[in-house]
């Protein structure tokens, strides 16, 4: 990727059955929660996210925004949630064209800023990762070096836990002075918190 700048894979292949609506799909203003997420990165220098989806979402209901979102974004399928997140995580570095550091970024935890991913890829060293945080606390996204990413390509299974793997590596923690990065949207209280921030 032109000027090393890092890729981006946005985590959204669960169900989300606590929500009633898929998490992508939730509003902000005139854009859903997903394609707000993909042009933060997008304003970072990101020149095309990787975002996974949940296969269920394919259907005549949505396709009017995942066809906008292909303008943008590379889309990928996970047809099989029962293998969790780790699979989508494998799906994602599978869609990546080169070996770059990469941030890993939940649909659940949309409290990013431009800012904040500068500060952590400024802080990005070798065979380590970054960890946005709040008050010595960890938080999303992370931020993991190409040296990581091409340890987990080798993985095999799905058996595995990225924070467990994470553990082989140095941690590095970034404050986040103006995000909210512990948020966690799973319910319509917690994204009613978040929009009342964006508002």
């Amino acid at each position: 990727m032109e000027n090393n700048i890092p890729s981006v894979i946005i985590l959204s292949g669960g169900k989300s059955l606590r929500m009633q609506h898929p998490k992508a799909f939730l509003k902000i203003d005139d854009k859903t929660l997903v394609e707000h997420l993909v042009n933060v990165y997008i304003e970072f220098g990101i020149v095309e996210p990787i975002v996974i989806l949940n296969k269920t979402l394919f259907t005549g209901e949505w396709m009017n925004i995942i066809t906008k979102l292909y303008q943008k974004a590379k889309i990928g399928f996970n047809q099989y949630t029962v293998l969790g997140r780790t699979y989508s995580i494998q799906m994602g570095l599978d869609g990546l064209e080169y070996a770059e550091d990469c941030f890993i970024q939940n649909i659940d935890n949309p409290d990013i800023s431009v800012e904040l991913l500068v500060k952590m890829w400024k802080k990005l060293e070798p065979n380590s990762y970054v960890v946005a945080s709040k008050n010595g606390f960890n938080g999303h996204p992370i931020l993991v070096s190409k040296e990581i990413l091409a340890d987990l390509k080798e993985l095999k299974g799905n058996n595995w836990i990225l924070k467990d793997v994470l553990k082989n590596y140095k941690r590095i923690q970034v404050e986040a002075e103006k995000n909210n990065v512990l948020l966690n949207v799973n319910t319509e209280e917690d994204w009613l918190v978040f929009l009342r921030k964006e508002n």
